[in-house]
C-alpha cells in the first residue's frame, strides 16, 4: 500500500498525472514487489526495462504517460519464475502464459490483478482475465554468429506469424489472400494453441544455456538490430529509486537504452504499445461492461 501522499495530482514534464492513474500505478507496483519477494526468496534476478527502464534512470519513476510496468529475465531465470509463481502468487494475482491461459497468445507474461480492469480490444475479444497487468519478458541467447542470428531471428518471427494467422485470424480487418490460405491449412491441421505455442518458445530458447556474447528480447525480434544486446550488461542487478522505492536495473542500462532509443534522457511522449488501454483500479473486469464504445478502448493498431 502506497503512502497516503503518492496518490495527489501532480505534473510531470509537463504532463498532468491524475490520482487514478496513480492509483493504477499503485496496483502494478503492488505486483513488482510481489516479483521482488518471490525473485529474492528463489534466488532469481530481474530487471526494469523499456519505460520502465527509462522512468527509473530518468525520472526516478514512471514515466508520466506510461501504463505500464515492464520487467525482463534472463530465459534460465524467467523459466525458474514461472515454476515458482504459480504457487508463490497470492490467490487475487493471476500468471498468465499459454500454458496458464486458454487462448493466452503472446511471446511473454504477464501478471494480472483480478480486482481491477486492464484490457485492450484484443483481450476483450481473447476472453481471458483482464485485470491491470505487468509485463515479464525473456531474454534469450543468439548466436554469435551475424548469419546464424538472422538466420535464426528469421525463423522465430516466422514460425510468431503462422502463429497468429492460425489463432488470431478473426482480428485482422485487412486479411490477405495469403492469410485467408494460411488460416485453412491451420484449420485442417488443427494444432492445439499450446502445443503450437510450446514450439515457439522452444524455438526461442534454442540456444539456452550455451556461451554467447548476446540476448535479445524474442518478442520484439522484428526489430532485431536494435533489441540485440550484449549479455555482460545484464551480468549484474543495480538497484536504483523508482517512485517509492528501489527497483533492479541491468549494470548496462546506459548502453542497453541507447542502443534502442538513442537519447532516451530527453522525454519524448510516445504512443504506447497497447491499444489504448481501458484501466479501472476499482472493480473486477466484466465483458459485458468493457464493451465500451470505440476509442475508449480502440483496436490495436
Amino acid at each position: 500500500m502506497e503512502k497516503t501522499d503518492f496518490y495527489k495530482e501532480e505534473v510531470r514534464s509537463g504532463y498532468r498525472i491524475t490520482e487514478k492513474t496513480k492509483r493504477v500505478w499503485a496496483v502494478q507496483l503492488a505486483m513488482l514487489d510481489e516479483v521482488e519477494r518471490i525473485c529474492r526468496k528463489y534466488g532469481l534476478t530481474y530487471f526494469a526495462d523499456s519505460g520502465t527502464l527509462i522512468g527509473c534512470i530518468r525520472d526516478e519513476g514512471y514515466i508520466p504517460w506510461d501504463d505500464d510496468i515492464d520487467l525482463v529475465m534472463l530465459r534460465e531465470d524467467y523459466d525458474r519464475f514461472l515454476a515458482a509463481a504459480r504457487a508463490e502468487l497470492p490467490e487475487y494475482l493471476l500468471l498468465q502464459t499459454y500454458r496458464t491461459e486458454k487462448n493466452y497468445l503472446r511471446g511473454h507474461a504477464q501478471i494480472r490483478d483480478t480486482r481491477t480492469t486492464g484490457c485492450n480490444a484484443e483481450d476483450r475479444r481473447a476472453g481471458y482475465n483482464c485485470g491491470i497487468f505487468i509485463d515479464i519478458f525473456p531474454l534469450d541467447n543468439m548466436p554469435d554468429s551475424r548469419a546464424a542470428a538472422r538466420l535464426w531471428a528469421w525463423a522465430v518471427r516466422t514460425v510468431w506469424m503462422v502463429l497468429y494467422t492460425w489463432y488470431r485470424f478473426d482480428y485482422y480487418e485487412n486479411a490477405t489472400r495469403a492469410g485467408w490460405l494460411l488460416n485453412r491449412i491451420g484449420r485442417i491441421l488443427s494444432i492445439p494453441q499450446e502445443r503450437a505455442c510450446g514450439f515457439y518458445e522452444r524455438l526461442c530458447a534454442l540456444f539456452a544455456g550455451k556461451p554467447g556474447k548476446y540476448v535479445c528480447s524474442t518478442t520484439f525480434i522484428q526489430h532485431l538490430e536494435k533489441n540485440t544486446w550484449k549479455r555482460s550488461w545484464f551480468s549484474q542487478a543495480v538497484y536504483k529509486p523508482f517512485e517509492n522505492r528501489k527497483i533492479p536495473v541491468p549494470v548496462g542500462y546506459d548502453k542497453r537504452l541507447k542502443k534502442e532509443y538513442g537519447d532516451y534522457r530527453k522525454p519524448a511522449k510516445a504512443p504506447t504499445l497497447h491499444g489504448g488501454l481501458l484501466l479501472d483500479p476499482d472493480r473486477p473486469y466484466d465483458p459485458a461492461k468493457a464493451a465500451v464504445s470505440e476509442g475508449t478502448c480502440p483496436k490495436d493498431a
